[in-house]
């Protein structure tokens, strides 16, 4: 690496005695920006043990020649190996002196993990409303970074709209890992637009990093290839009448039954038979909010204002689903205490968190469905969500050859006053 570094420095020198004395300041420039890559492309390399394509990551957002490793302990992966997961390495843009921002975020695990969780809320705000205009739309469009989008037929993982999560299964004896994840996240979202081809760069940088660490960890793997196409993820939802995909079982559950106060608006994804989670958001939208409004009781709307609905608190239901190693670690947030496990071969209800729970057998893996839903809006659609939830987890388990299904029993669906 010294010899290399010499030879930039050497070649810099020659272009400004030579290139600049002629004129060649483009020269210049050009030998300065080779020096600052190659630096650069030592430092990725350095602060993410060699686990991604340097180049590619560089080549994110348009591209830059600088870049540095975080300066927190946990910015860089030391090592990959057992003791050393998880991991992750934050990668930054150089800008002018003084200045950088963020760039990239390589995280890497294995499973079985403590560390990482399948969180569920209804209290996860899905729409993204801080910083929208007083009279949005709100429910309209959700967060573009909500929904996982499977890759192929969800085998090799999932991505969002600013992420990728590559799965490597390990097969034979893996010293107890059954598997080991890379996830790739375009740090620059909030500040610049992720491409069609920076997400295809995300995944591909995850499957890089999933083979190499699986690789050093002893995990036999086969991946698969990327498919041809990603399709872009949107946030916009659709009339429910028409959702397809992931929220298709809700098309057909409101044709059949009526919809009444249940959400008018739906945001699904690709259905993947082999995904290893997916989700279907629901909304209520403003025109409905308003129709409704006036048939509420104070124990039903629970003292918010219509305008607080329409502004701050929308109406809003998802439904979700884990398998395999991600049904094993799924958990209600409880945000700043102890998370509560959500286990499979288990049902229930976590009134803290709004989340109802059923548990099946897909495959020969386990399977955990959640059903999450914003308060007060839980109690306004109560009598409605027992069936709601059957009828989309016998969807799942019908698509997913699913069986040994267990739900929550009846009196749960059931919402005291108070």
């Amino acid at each position: 690496m010294s010899r290399r570094r010499n030879a930039f420095n050497q070649l810099v020198a020659v272009a400004a005695v030579f290139g600049v004395g002629a004129g060649g300041w483009g020269l210049w420039l050009e030998a300065r920006d080779q020096y600052d890559r190659s630096v650069s492309r030592d430092r990725i390399a350095k602060a993410c043990a060699g686990l991604v394509d340097a180049d590619q990551v560089l080549d994110l957002d348009g591209g830059t020649t600088k870049a540095e490793a975080g300066g927190e302990a946990n910015d860089s992966i030391d090592q990959v190996g057992p003791g050393f997961m998880p991991a992750r390495c934050l990668i930054y843009r150089v800008a002018k002196p003084g200045t950088s921002y963020s760039h990239f975020l390589l995280s890497v695990w294995s499973n079985p993990s403590d560390d990482f969780a399948q969180l569920v809320s209804g209290w996860d705000d899905p729409f993204g409303i801080v910083g929208r205009p007083a009279k949005a739309d709100v429910t309209r469009e959700a967060d573009q970074t909500e929904a996982a989008y499977p890759l192929g037929d969800g085998r090799l993982g999932v991505y969002y709209g600013n992420a990728a999560v590559v799965k490597a299964k390990c097969t034979g004896k893996s010293g107890g890992t059954t598997s080991v994840n890379a996830m790739t996240v375009a740090k620059y979202f909030e500040r610049d637009p992720v491409t069609d081809a920076d997400r295809r760069t995300l995944a591909e940088l995850a499957r890089t990093a999933a083979v190499r660490a699986a690789k050093k960890l002893g995990c036999k793997a086969t991946l698969p290839a990327l498919p041809a196409e990603l399709p872009t993820p949107g946030g916009e939802l659709v009339n429910a009448k028409s959702a397809t995909g992931t929220c298709g079982w809700y098309a057909g559950y409101i044709a059949t039954k009526g919809r009444g106060r249940l959400p008018d608006r739906a945001l699904g994804t690709p259905a993947a038979a082999h995904a290893p989670e997916e989700s279907c958001l629901l909304g209520v939208s403003g025109k409905e909010v308003r129709g409704m409004w006036p048939d509420l009781t104070e124990d039903e709307h629970r003292g918010n204002s219509l305008d607080d609905v329409l502004r701050l608190a929308p109406f809003w239901l998802r439904t979700e689903s884990y398998f395999g190693d991600e049904a094993r670690e799924v958990a209600a947030d409880h945000f700043g205490r102890e998370q509560r496990p959500l286990d499979p071969g288990t049902a229930g209800y976590d009134g803290e968190e709004n989340v109802w729970w059923a548990s099946s057998t897909c495959a020969g893996q386990p399977a955990v469905h959640t059903l999450s839903s914003d308060y007060p809006y839980n109690r306004i659609v109560q009598t409605r969500l027992q069936a709601l939830f059957k009828a989309y987890v016998t969807d799942v388990a019908a698509r997913r050859d699913c069986t040994d299904l267990k739900f929550p029993e009846a009196a749960t669906f059931r919402l005291t006053k108070g």
